[in-house]
């Protein structure tokens, strides 16, 4: 039997790592997703979305409540009542310029060919569409303690996350902002813009906050003190999030 993808392996024998600001196994964070697409201003009435590394496809419930056509793909397949199909970022089984806009919420940071997934994204787009993206951002204190703690072999390579009370990702890409304007540039995109998740300043700038050897007691004082901060931070450095949320337009 020849070996199965480790990523693939991964998410299917730890299902309930899959996380992200929007949600995870057990549901969407319906008006998070609402208010940011919102503020990215990516409308999806009549349009046709592809939502790649979709999980369990619950995004597809704001896309349809919003007048959007809502196909998900994933290489760990699963029912939730929407269209959904097996696949590889980097490798989309759709032809060209199909979809008016693609969704990737917190997938890209696992993609083993992240310029070959974002190519991908940008042929199957049609011109003037909209890839909305999630994903962690390491450009702050998170990142600095991400790469000491790879490079000094207190975890692999490319899997030390600040959440889950840090328990080590299969596969964990250490994306900035940089990075990822970089990367989907080379792709052929065009303009690009982001906001900041305030509410995660906390594991970005502080990211011992989720350390499972850190006293409650601390612990609670600097969640409520970046709670009452973090907004006010962002709007100064959008970096200083753990999440930033990506319109990028394909010209």
């Amino acid at each position: 039997m020849p070996d199965r993808n480790p990523i693939r392996a991964f998410y299917e024998d730890n299902p309930r790592m899959i996380s992200s600001p929007f949600g995870g196994v057990d549901g969407l964070n319906r008006e998070l997703l609402l208010e940011v697409l919102q503020r990215l201003n990516i409308p999806l009435a009549g349009k046709q979305v592809l939502d790649v590394g979709c999980g369990r496809g619950y995004a597809g419930a704001v896309v349809r409540e919003l007048g959007g056509q809502y196909t998900g793909l994933d290489f760990v397949l699963s029912r939730a009542g929407f269209p959904l199909a097996l696949g590889d970022a980097a490798r989309l089984p759709f032809r060209d310029a199909v979809f008016d806009a693609v969704f990737c919420i917190d997938a890209s940071e696992h993609f083993p060919e992240p310029l070959q997934a974002a190519r991908e994204v940008h042929r199957v787009l049609r011109p003037g569409g909209v890839l909305f993206l999630s994903a962690p951002n390491y450009g702050n204190a998170a990142g600095l303690v991400k790469r000491a703690s790879e490079s000094l072999g207190g975890y692999a390579k490319n899997s030390w996350a600040p959440f889950g009370r840090w328990q080590p990702q299969e596969f964990e890409q250490p994306l900035t902002a940089r990075s990822i304007r970089r990367l989907y540039r080379a792709a052929g995109f065009g303009a690009v813009r982001c906001i900041a998740h305030a509410p995660e300043t906390a594991l970005g700038l502080f990211p011992w906050i989720d350390h499972p050897r850190m006293p409650d007691a601390i612990r609670f004082r600097m969640q409520r003190f970046f709670r009452a901060a973090g907004p006010a931070i962002v709007r100064v450095w959008p970096g200083a999030s753990l999440h930033l949320f990506w319109r990028i337009e394909r010209t």
